[in-house]
C-alpha cells in the first residue's frame, strides 16, 4: 500500500490507462468521489467529453501501443498537470480469442503489444519520477485467465500469464525503492469486455473444420456469459481504492502481490493452487530423481 508520508494525508494523483469503458470508466467517478485527482487516458479523449468539466480532472491522449519515446512525452506531459502522479493503474486491454493454429503471428503480437508491452512501456515511462520520490503504487489489472488457459483462449491468457511473471518480478525490484506493486485479478466481472462488437474471434477463409467445436463453445459461453457474471465492478473499484488509500476493512492490513477479486477467481486459484500441491506430491520422488547423486543444495530464488 502507498502510505508513505508525502502521499498519506493530501490528495492522491492517478493515471488510468483505458478509460472509455469497463473498469476504466468507472475508475474515474470514484476517484473523484474519495476526493483524489484523476488523470484520465485513452486513444481519443475525445469519448471521455462527459468528464471533461469534472473538477480534479484531467483528459490525456495515451495510445499504450505507441512508441517508448511516445510514452515518455506523455508521461512528462502527465506529470505536469498536477504535479506528480502517485498512482498509474495500467487498465487498457482487450481480449482476442482463436485457435493457435488459425491465428497469425501479426494477431498475437497485437494482443501483445495492448496487455504486456504496453503496460510494461507506460510503467517505465512513469518509473523514474516515482524512484526519485521514493513513492508511489503501480496496479496491472491482471485476469483468472492469467491462471487458467481454455481452449481457443490463449491469446489473451498468454498476455496474462506474462503480465503475472513480469509484476511479480517489479514488485521484487521496486519494493526496496518505496514503490508499491499489486497485480487486481479479476474474476468474471460485467462489464462490456465481452459486449458484442467488443469479442474478437479471427479465423483464416476457410477456417480449419477441426477447431470449429472448441471456437463455438467458447463463443456461446461468452455470449451466454454476458451481462450475468457474478462480479460487481463498481464494488471492485473501490476496494482496489480501499487497498490504495488504505482504508475500509483492509486499513493496517499489509497487502500482498495479488488482490484476488471475485468468488469464481478464489475458486479458480485455489483449485490451480491444490492441482499443482497433488501434481508435486504425486510426482514428487520422480522429480528429485534428476538431480546429481549426492548434489548439494543450492539457494532458491525467491
Amino acid at each position: 500500500m502507498s502510505n508513505s508520508p508525502s502521499t498519506h494525508n493530501r490528495p492522491r494523483v492517478w493515471l488510468i490507462t483505458g478509460c472509455t469503458s469497463g473498469f476504466g470508466k468507472l475508475f474515474v467517478s470514484a476517484i473523484v468521489a474519495r476526493g483524489d485527482k484523476i488523470i484520465a487516458t485513452a486513444r481519443n479523449v475525445s469519448a471521455l467529453d462527459e468528464f471533461k468539466d469534472t473538477p480534479n480532472v484531467r483528459l490525456l491522449n495515451l495510445d499504450v501501443t505507441a512508441t517508448q519515446g511516445e510514452l515518455d512525452a506523455r508521461a512528462t506531459t502527465a506529470l505536469e498537470l498536477f504535479g506528480g502522479v502517485d498512482v498509474l493503474v495500467n487498465n487498457a486491454g482487450y481480449v482476442l480469442s482463436g485457435a493457435w493454429e488459425e491465428l497469425t503471428h501479426e494477431q498475437v503480437l497485437h494482443q501483445f503489444h495492448t496487455n504486456f508491452f504496453g503496460q510494461m512501456n507506460v510503467t517505465r515511462a512513469f518509473l523514474p519520477h516515482m524512484r526519485h520520490r521514493s513513492s508511489g503504487t503501480i496496479i496491472f489489472m491482471s485476469s483468472i485467465a492469467g491462471w487458467l488457459g481454455v481452449a481457443a483462449g490463449g491469446p489473451y491468457s498468454a498476455s496474462k500469464f506474462a503480465l503475472e511473471g513480469a509484476a511479480e518480478s517489479l514488485q521484487k525490484e521496486l519494493s526496496p525503492l518505496g514503490i508499491q506493486v499489486h497485480l487486481a485479478v479479476l474474476g468474471q466481472f460485467r462489464t462490456n469486455i465481452l459486449a458484442e462488437g467488443r469479442r474478437q474471434v479471427p479465423r483464416p477463409t476457410p477456417a480449419i473444420d477441426a477447431y470449429d467445436t472448441v471456437i463455438e463453445t467458447l463463443a456461446r459461453r461468452q455470449e451466454e456469459t454476458n451481462g450475468k457474471q457474478p462480479g460487481d465492478p463498481v464494488r471492485a473499484v473501490e476496494w482496489i481504492l480501499d487497498v490504495v488509500r488504505d482504508e475500509g476493512s483492509v486499513a493496517g492490513k499489509e497487502v500482498g502481490l495479488r488482490i484476488v477479486l471475485g468468488s469464481d477467481a478464489q475458486k479458480i486459484i485455489r483449485d490451480q493452487c491444490l492441482n499443482t500441491l497433488r501434481d508435486l506430491d504425486q510426482f514428487d520422488e520422480f522429480s528429485r530423481s534428476t538431480d546429481f547423486p549426492g548434489a548439494g543444495r543450492v539457494d532458491a530464488y525467491s
